[in-house]
């Protein structure tokens, strides 16, 4: 079937109910559809080799997304950001990525633009990927930040530029300013 979609663009696989796309699935779409500019990737746990044919041969993907997918971790995201030199926006929603993915990231996509959904990042993996590029914009899903003198627990929604603050967990961030886009709730 991935023989006669040689232009396709947008390609969205979902594997919750089936889970029958593997590895050899992805290796076809691989192979046929160089002119992929997006792929969303949902519940394919079996994408362990095929992930880096992917970024090996769609050389025009500008957006991609990983959810849910135990197989993807720094290594892979490492890959993608080695191979995919177009990528522009990268969404990682529950895949066992860390800060040393993200260094990967900002060494190899140079046109990246957008990350999002990060849950495994950390505030000091945040805070240097930011540093190391000023116009990338980085959205973690939920960023939990224990307060050791309250035993409360914030979370601290990132959509901007800057490092969430959290040095002073008692009152709102920033100020308490509604004009930004972080929400604190305790």
């Amino acid at each position: 079937m991935v023989v006669k979609c040689k232009l396709t663009r947008k390609l969205h696989i979902d594997g919750w109910k089936t889970n029958r796309i593997d590895d050899e699935g992805l290796i076809g779409v691989a192979k046929y559809c160089h002119n992929l500019q997006e792929l969303v990737l949902i519940d394919v746990n079996r994408a362990h080799a095929s992930l880096s044919r992917l970024a090996s041969n769609c050389h025009k993907l500008e957006r991609l997304a990983l959810c849910r997918i135990e197989t993807i971790g720094d290594v892979e995201i490492s890959c993608i950001a080695a191979k995919c030199t177009e990528l522009k926006k990268l969404c990682i929603n529950s895949c066992h990525v860390s800060d040393h993915g993200m260094e990967g990231l900002v060494l190899g996509c140079l046109n990246l633009v957008k990350v999002k959904k990060c849950k495994g990042v950390a505030c000091d993996g945040v805070g240097w990927l930011r540093a190391s590029r000023e116009s990338l914009a980085v959205k973690l899903d939920a960023l939990v930040v224990e307060n050791q003198n309250q035993n409360a627990t914030v979370e601290v929604v990132v959509e901007d530029q800057q490092p969430p603050a959290t040095s002073d967990l008692r009152g709102s961030v920033n100020g308490g300013s509604s004009n930004n886009r972080r929400s604190t709730s305790l």
